[in-house]
């Protein structure tokens, strides 16, 4: 399993919403609001890099996500 965590930065003004849209991707596993040049706080698991590639797309293709930023996890 390969893991992530994806700072998401988003234009809209609920970001709850946004952030209730992201928890609904397959490979998502959380998703928090946060306070702070980053909004919110995904974490997501996938068999490999292409999974997770999908995954950080899907995230990206939601309405309001503005930027993300991707840190690999190694533990």
């Amino acid at each position: 399993m390969i893991s992530a965590y994806i700072l998401v930065r988003i234009s809209a003004t609920k970001p709850g919403e946004v952030v209730d849209k992201l928890r609904r991707i397959e490979g998502v596993k959380q998703a928090h609001v946060t306070i702070g040049p980053t909004d919110c706080i995904a974490f997501i698991e996938g068999p490999d890099l292409d999974a997770l590639g999908a995954s950080i797309l899907a995230i990206r293709a939601v309405e309001g996500v503005e930027r993300t930023d991707t840190r690999l996890a190694f533990a």
